[in-house]
C-alpha cells in the first residue's frame, strides 16, 4: 500500500475540526455584525442588570427587616476597618521612632529636647550664674 491509500483518522478529524471551526466562526461573525443582534444583546444585558438590581434591593430590604447586615454594610465595615488598621500602623511606627529616640537619649545621658516649645529661662529668684573665666 502506498502512503496515499493509508487513511489517517486523526488527520481526517483534524481537517474536519478546522473546517467546522472556520464555518462556525464565519456564521457567528456574520450574525454578530447584524444591527438586530447588537440591539437584542444590549436589551438582554439591560434586562439582566435590571433584574440583578431588583434582586439586590429586595435582598437588602429582607436582610434589613431581619436586622442583618447587607453585603454593602459588610463592605463598608471592611473599608472602615482597613482605614483604622492603616492609622494604627502609622501610630506604631511613630511609637517605635519615639522609643528609639528615647533609648538613644538615655544612652547618651542628654536630656530630651522639646522642639515644640521655645527654650525659656528657669524660674528662680536668683540670677543666672555666669561661667567663670
Amino acid at each position: 500500500m502506498s502512503e496515499d491509500e493509508i487513511i489517517d483518522p486523526i488527520r481526517l478529524w483534524r481537517e474536519w475540526m478546522i473546517k467546522s471551526e472556520k464555518q462556525w466562526s464565519d456564521h457567528l461573525t456574520e450574525l454578530m455584525g447584524d444591527e438586530r443582534f447588537s440591539k437584542g444583546m444590549g436589551r438582554y444585558i439591560q434586562e439582566g442588570l435590571h433584574s440583578h438590581r431588583i434582586f439586590s434591593d429586595g435582598m437588602a430590604q429582607y436582610l434589613s427587616s431581619l436586622n442583618l447586615p447587607s453585603r454593602a454594610d459588610v463592605l463598608d465595615v471592611g473599608d472602615r476597618l482597613g482605614q483604622i488598621e492603616d492609622t494604627l500602623a502609622g501610630l506604631q511606627v511613630e511609637i517605635r521612632e519615639q522609643r528609639a529616640q528615647l533609648t538613644r537619649l538615655a544612652n547618651t545621658g542628654v536630656a530630651p529636647v522639646d522642639t515644640d516649645q521655645p527654650k525659656r529661662p528657669s524660674r528662680t529668684k536668683q540670677p543666672p550664674t555666669k561661667a567663670s573665666s
